[in-house]
């Protein structure tokens, strides 16, 4: 069954973790057929921002199954605002990837957050998509941001971590929620109880590649007792239409 993964990333991790190089990334994907990956770039995110963003946009123009997400930082406010001027004209960045907490030392719904997500919907609002590392006590902060930008359409990473069914029960409510599944939480049933509380059309296979093998995610798909429809929508056609590969 082939695969759209909304949950990669290029570069090394902070963490041992072995083949992280682009041609390592994109021989995992043609092991899983996982047609097309959206990466945020590691370095990026933990070290040079700047670089990062760079890195994985030259990454992209010269491999189709590649598309990415614009990682901002808002301790880097104008740094992170000139970023977005630079990279979201191009067809090949989705969205944005942002974190919290303990990576950057400001909370989810923190004011620099919020001002990206004006910017966004101001000047970009074709690229509304925002994948946002989401863990424990940031999953009312991100449904809150859900209500203040409801022309933004949020993917939970990580379905919320240990906080899962609070995430999987605040994505039922709001329509600009999406679930995205890769986490150290394969849990049986897991998707189950999602589809069946926030309907199928809610969630996003991801992986976290290169971090976590894409299997573990994957098994939680394969295994779960749901229709063979409802596995090619989490697989694939649910990012087809988020993410407008469809034109």
């Amino acid at each position: 069954m082939t695969i759209i993964d909304a949950h990669a990333h290029q570069g090394k991790w902070f963490i041992l973790t072995e083949k992280t190089g682009l041609d390592d990334i994109l021989a995992i994907m043609r092991n899983y057929e996982i047609e097309k990956a959206v990466l945020s770039s590691s370095l990026a995110i933990i070290n040079d921002l700047e670089a990062g963003n760079r890195e994985l946009a030259l990454a992209m123009k010269t491999r189709p199954e590649l598309f990415g997400y614009l990682m901002l930082n808002p301790n880097y406010m104008e740094l992170s605002l000139r970023e977005m001027a630079r990279y979201l004209p191009d067809e090949k960045c989705l969205g944005l990837k942002l974190y919290s907490e303990g990576y950057i030392a400001q909370p989810l719904d923190c004011a620099g957050h919020c001002r990206f997500l004006e910017v966004l919907c101001e000047k970009y609002p074709r690229k509304n998509v925002v994948l946002f590392h989401c863990w424990h006590q940031s999953v009312s902060r991100l449904l809150g941001l859900a209500r203040s930008f409801p022309n933004v359409k949020f993917i939970m990473g990580h379905m919320g971590g240990t906080e899962w069914m609070e995430a999987v029960a605040g994505a039922a409510k709001a329509e600009n929620v999406y679930l995205e599944i890769s986490s150290g939480y394969p849990l049986r049933a897991k998707i189950e109880d999602a589809v069946r509380i926030a309907g199928v059309e809610k969630i996003l296979y991801g992986s976290d590649l290169p971090l976590i093998d894409p299997a573990s995610s994957l098994g939680m798909v394969l295994d779960a007792e749901i229709s063979e429809e409802a596995k090619e929508k989490i697989l694939y056609k649910n990012a087809v239409g988020l993410f407008r590969f469809d034109g």
